[in-house]
């Protein structure tokens, strides 16, 4: 592809000089390292979904729009978002009205907001959010505060009547089970610093708060998860997932024709850490800019499979030939490098639409993301 440039020989020399992850002491962490403070390395998650809401507002005109402002006005911001950006977790139309009048809270009071499905959701909220308001909207629900070290641990009350839209546990990330089913009681941890919420399963909340809170933002970047998420910079919305979780023996078994044909090519590819997806871009009407990261255990693997995972993007279908290529139905491939440990895919969305890069990881398998042996080859 034309204007491509092939990092890797160029930028060798450099690339073994920098750290795993550029991110000092006393560099301010972008909102994607601060969420990620709060997923524990002795615990690391399957994937952590991220949006960064309070950039969507100031890129769609609505950095004044607040939780307090009037309510034509924040559906009017939120369907502008909706139109045009791909966030990785619903917007929350419900939390305009009913929901925000309940709880004193609603997506135009967030600074961002990230969810570990099935585990723990956090929230950031703006400097003018009222956490007062949220601790008696819970404390009329019956939930019992227990002062923590990081805040106020709010236990839920398994008896309280709270109306079905108005459950946390309906919220994305934390919605497993269905209204027929009993769903587990959600706890709530509000941070001392009064923007900080975390809502979790058990009594757990409290201590993913106060660890979150007390990281330190280098230690979060040098992490798989962190060396990801720093070379995606300030993105609009994220998704990081495990590297077991995004390429597995059996997701390659489930390849089939010329993407099998495409995988089996270049493989074995190395196995890393973490993949994450993002995108940013420099205006509302400016085209989106994608980018996927693969954080590698050493620099070697990451220029090792630089070209192989070059090929698949630009030759290769998602998954059997009942796909169109990824450069007809997703996205064209703009840059491809190394940069340390860590292999860089720049991409331009089909249509200048960022949903084509979210929903990669989503998807299994990922051809580009395939790694270690096919299946029933000889190498296997």
């Amino acid at each position: 592809m034309a204007g491509l440039r092939l990092g890797g020989a160029l930028g060798l020399a450099l690339a073994l000089t920098m750290s795993a992850a550029a991110v000092a002491d006393d560099d301010p962490p972008t909102p994607l390292l601060e969420a990620l403070a709060f997923v524990r390395a002795e615990s690391m998650p399957v994937g952590i979904d991220f949006v960064d809401w309070a950039q969507l507002r100031e890129l769609h005109g609505g950095a004044d729009v607040t939780g307090d402002s009037p309510l034509a006005d924040r559906q009017r911001l939120m369907l502008d978002i909706a139109g045009a950006e791909a966030a990785t977790m619903p917007l929350g139309f419900d939390r305009l009205k009913a929901w925000r009048d309940t709880w004193g809270w609603g997506n135009a009071d967030l600074a961002w907001e990230a969810r570990v499905y099935g585990e723990f959701a956090v929230m950031r909220f703006g400097e003018l959010w009222d956490a007062g308001r949220f601790g008696e909207a819970l404390s009329g629900f019956g939930y019992m505060p227990h002062a923590i070290g990081a805040g106020t641990l709010y236990e839920p009350d398994p008896a309280a009547d709270v109306p079905w839209q108005l459950r946390f546990a309906n919220m994305h990330g934390l919605d497993i089970h269905g209204q027929a089913i009993t769903e587990p009681m959600v706890w709530v941890a509000l941070g001392s610093d009064g923007r900080t919420v975390v809502f979790g399963r058990s009594a757990e909340a409290g201590t993913i708060l106060h660890a979150g809170l007390r990281a330190r933002p280098a230690e979060v970047a040098r992490r798989g998860f962190g060396r990801a998420a720093s070379a995606l910079g300030a993105p609009l919305a994220a998704s990081i997932i495990d590297g077991q979780a995004a390429c597995s023996e059996a997701t390659m078994g489930w390849l089939e024709g010329a993407a099998r044909q495409a995988a089996a090519a270049v493989a074995p590819l190395h196995r890393y850490e973490a993949l994450a997806a993002g995108y940013t871009r420099s205006a509302a009407e400016a085209a989106p800019e994608g980018r996927f990261v693969f954080a590698y255990p050493e620099p070697g693997q990451a220029r090792a499979d630089l070209a192989g995972r070059q090929v698949l993007v630009e030759e290769g279908n998602p998954f059997n030939d009942n796909f169109s290529r990824y450069d007809e139905m997703a996205f064209g491939l703009s840059d491809a490098r190394v940069t340390g440990s860590r292999l860089i895919l720049d991409v331009a969305p089909v249509n200048d639409e960022p949903v084509h890069v979210m929903r990669q990881v989503r998807t299994t398998p990922i051809l580009f993301a395939t790694s270690g042996p096919m299946p029933g080859s000889d190498t296997a």
